[in-house]
């Protein structure tokens, strides 16, 4: 049995030897403590036994204790201009002989979770050892003298969450200036780097090389949340609500940067509200009701969902791809992925738009056209292989005006049972990255036929050209963009190009001008860019 009392005097001892009236160590002890009660917290909840239990509480008590002598030998605690501090309580503990009642397999288990804490990923051995281990998650729960790999690894998500829990709380109400060197004035006139952001919506932790101001160290923080294990870790942030305090009592100066915190703040809510869940309920009540469905497949993240949703909730479902010369071929590569992960039933339905003049001459309502032909030939294939109900991925965030397209779905009577079940584009993002589904963060990919000018004719041959301008752009690691085309008045036969990016990779472009006019100039005229785009509009 671990006598925790025993080592909470040592490390009481210990911090001793340092400079109380230094701010900064009392704050140490504070945070060690405060990562102390939540992880007794954090294990109640789990339901951990007490072996696991004991060993994190050790963890979360020692896990900085290296923090104090880094203070004394280099008057900071910034890893970078010193030295790594969970190494650093490796050491010390090493040292100081503090472990050696313990077993060598808990004391090592310990040391290697202290020694993970900080990093921005756990070392891949100490995942690769739990994972070859199939019996290891039953022998977490018995009680045992030892540890397993399971309960090491369990250990160094355990201290992870702990510690990042409570570093929510030092961020929203301790000093800014002590915290991350600058005040909250002049946080509030500063701006957020594109990589910051970027790794903010692919919800991993920002790289500390990639922070330019001290508001990217702001998201950094906000970015732990990405990074907790546990369900019980989400609940005791979301109870203490810390992450939300110093944003909403800043007054942010810059409109571009305002607009960015509440994007953040968004994702990280809906991240929270949605963590490891795959299908909300009423989704799962929709299909009760409806056991068999066929499914309008384009191969995107909506219908990919959706194809994923059926299947889980036991739906006999098929799904149907309409191969127009609108869908580009990596689509229906995407689509044929997906299926064969899922085990899904698709049937590809060739189909030629274009012979259809109100699809080919490119009125304002070609999308209505277009979409009564696939929908009616879906419909069609499915009635012959016995399904009496067609379903589309239209979703809650999805305008449900009276656009041509959705007319088009009223009329056949296709079911749209994420609108209906109220399913957003952000939620259902994150239930596909809950479910595993490569499709989850696919940029939006509206067809072909949108990047030509309504009124202008549609032909094959300029299809061709921006899917092979598209390809080529994606290839040079260009994403959410659009290559939008007119024909040039001085030749018949001509077209020109306009680049539609966010404003985040506009350094790309700069850096690959030449790359990106040697891609599109033997099919377009002029190449432009359109220095007014935003954002991609689909």
């Amino acid at each position: 049995m671990i006598d925790f009392n025993e080592y909470k005097k040592y490390f009481d001892d210990y911090a001793a030897r340092y400079d109380h009236t230094d701010g900064r160590v009392a704050l140490k002890i504070v945070h060690t403590y405060a990562v102390v009660s939540v992880m007794e917290n954090l294990c109640q909840k789990r339901l951990l036994p007490p072996h696991t239990a004991g060993l994190a509480l050790l963890c979360a008590l020692f896990h900085d204790i290296g923090r104090f002598e880094q203070l004394k030998q280099y008057d900071t605690f910034l890893d970078h201009k010193s030295v790594d501090h969970a190494s650093l309580s490796c050491r010390v503990l090493r040292e100081n002989h503090v472990l050696d009642r313990l077993p060598e397999t808990d004391r090592e288990a310990v040391l290697t979770a202290i020694e993970n804490h900080n990093k921005l990923r756990i070392d891949p051995t100490v995942t690769a050892a739990a994972s070859s281990c199939p019996d290891d998650a039953q022998s977490l729960r018995a009680p045992g003298p030892c540890c397993s790999a399971g309960e090491v690894l369990e250990l160094c998500r355990l201290i992870r969450d702990a510690d990042k829990c409570d570093i929510f709380r030092v961020f929203a109400t301790d000093d800014m200036t002590d915290v991350v060197g600058a005040s909250e004035e002049e946080i509030s006139r500063e701006t957020i780097t594109p990589e910051v952001m970027e790794a903010l919506r692919d919800h991993v932790s920002v790289d500390r090389r990639a922070r330019k101001t001290h508001l990217d160290q702001w998201i950094g923080f906000l970015c732990f949340v990405f990074d907790l294990n546990y369900r019980e870790s989400i609940q005791i942030v979301k109870e203490q609500g810390y992450y939300r305090k110093p944003f909403e009592r800043t007054d942010f100066k810059n409109p571009a940067a305002r607009a960015l915190v509440h994007e953040a703040l968004g994702t990280v809510d809906l991240y929270m509200e949605t963590f490891g869940q795959t299908i909300p309920d009423a989704l799962r009540e929709f299909f009760q009701d409806h056991p068999k469905m066929a499914l309008a497949f384009s191969g995107g993240t909506d219908s990919a969902y959706l194809l994923y949703a059926a299947r889980a909730c036991d739906c006999h479902v098929r799904a149907y791809y309409a191969a127009s010369p609108f869908q580009p071929a990596f689509e229906l590569e995407d689509a044929k992925k997906l299926a064969v992960s899922l085990k899904a039933e698709m049937t590809i339905l060739p189909l030629n738009v274009l012979e259809l003049s109100a699809v080919r001459e490119n009125p304002s309502d070609r999308c209505y056209h277009c979409k009564n032909a696939i929908f009616s030939r879906i419909l069609e294939a499915a009635e012959k292989d016995g399904f009496l109900e067609v379903m589309d991925g239209t979703n809650a965030s999805d305008d449900a005006g009276d656009r041509p397209g959705m007319r088009a779905l009223r009329e056949l009577r296709v079911l749209s049972p994420l609108r209906v079940c109220g399913v957003t584009k952000k939620a259902l993002r994150e239930y596909s990255r809950n479910a595993g589904l490569f499709t989850w963060n696919k940029p939006a990919y509206a067809c072909l036929a949108t990047r030509v000018p309504t009124g202008c004719s549609i032909d094959p041959e300029i299809l061709k050209k921006i899917e092979r301008a598209e390809t080529g752009l994606t290839r040079l690691g260009f994403s959410d963009f659009r290559v939008r085309v007119w024909k040039d008045p001085a030749g018949q036969d001509s077209w020109n190009a306009r680049l539609q990016l966010t404003e985040s990779q506009f350094y790309l472009l700069a850096g690959k001008r030449l790359e990106v006019l040697e891609l599109l100039k033997p099919d377009f005229s002029q190449v432009l860019l359109d220095l007014s785009a935003r954002s991609v509009t689909i």
